[in-house]
């Protein structure tokens, strides 16, 4: 994969030009490595406290954007939401006046690369440096929608166990899945609100009002998500609040059946106890119908008890 792309953009079309051809005092775009970086900062025209960032521990763990003078600096944390196991990308931007640098921090599929070239090759006609931007954060909430109507639809399959009796205890694991996998979109695209946000608030004015037009609907987008985000988490505290209520039912079911049978048997615990003692003086023990006339009475007693609680609705 090439280290590099460099495209100039003139009369609202883009044309790739190599890496010699740079001009600081033309509109340009580039996707770079952060070796051309260290090579081309002082051409492009990057203060040495840009420079420095990306050399800085807070490479690895930023996500905000900072702005300066005449740039603004930021880095993304770029995750496939089909694929939250998968390695994650970070990408730094440098945005000038004249320039949208994008930096490869770490695209190790080069997958972030690839985008940049779809792009430049679709943004051919009345485009900006604003609008191509725009189009590079867009195609980051790509697939969120499907991602999260699958969620949802694996979420009201989830309920419909529940609330047919067939789910259990190992439910809970499953929902504490789903729960992580929503952090992380969320927090994905809580970032993307942020940076369309900070942009929008064009503190250095680096962008007109038809540049801050498009970070206003990426917010828009991004916000929706979120929103949709919390409503899946809303979802998940239901299902394990029906999850409890179901299981707690299970439970007291089986507590119900315990009971019932100690409550048939214990008249006949206690008459067995009775006759137990072992008294001599029990004229019926020494009966030859004593037997058969107790086992009458013990069937009778079970009899009534299941005959009191059905009458009872407890079975």
């Amino acid at each position: 994969m090439s280290d590099s792309m460099f495209f100039v953009l003139e009369n609202g079309r883009t044309r790739q030009i190599a890496r010699e051809e740079f001009d600081p005092q033309k509109n340009n775009v580039c996707y770079i490595s952060q070796e051309v970086l260290k090579e081309e900062h002082n051409r492009m025209g990057l203060e040495e406290i840009i420079f420095n960032d990306l050399s800085s521990e807070r490479a690895n763990f930023r996500t905000s954007l900072d702005s300066y003078a005449d740039a603004s600096v930021g880095y993304l944390n770029i995750i496939n939401v089909d694929d939250l196991d998968g390695e994650m990308d970070r990408v730094m931007f440098v945005v000038r006046k004249n320039l949208l640098c994008l930096v490869r921090v770490d695209d190790g599929d080069g997958s972030e690369f690839s985008l940049f070239r779809t792009i430049m090759r679709q943004e051919q006609g009345d485009t900006t440096l604003a609008k191509i931007f725009y189009r590079f954060l867009e195609r980051l909430l790509k697939g969120g929608n499907g991602r999260l109507e699958t969620i949802e639809e694996e979420l009201l399959s989830l309920e419909d166990q529940v609330v047919h009796g067939r789910a259990d205890e190992r439910l809970n694991t499953v929902i504490y899945g789903y729960r992580r996998q929503l952090s992380l979109i969320r927090n994905y695209y809580e970032q993307l609100v942020d940076i369309a946000e900070e942009l929008e608030e064009n503190e250095n004015e680096l962008y007109d009002e038809r540049g801050l037009s498009y970070f206003r609907v990426l917010a828009t987008k991004a916000t929706r998500l979120v929103d949709d985000i919390r409503s899946l988490n809303e979802s998940l505290s239901r299902l394990r609040e029906m999850l409890d209520a179901a299981l707690n039912y299970r439970m007291n079911n089986i507590m119900k059946v315990f009971t019932m049978i100690t409550a048939i048997f214990l008249p006949l615990t206690l008459i067995v106890g009775w006759y137990g003692m072992n008294f001599k003086h029990m004229p019926e023990l020494d009966w030859q119908h004593a037997y058969p006339l107790l086992a009458v009475i013990f069937i009778l007693i079970v009899l009534a008890t299941l005959w009191l609680f059905k009458k009872k609705k407890l079975m």
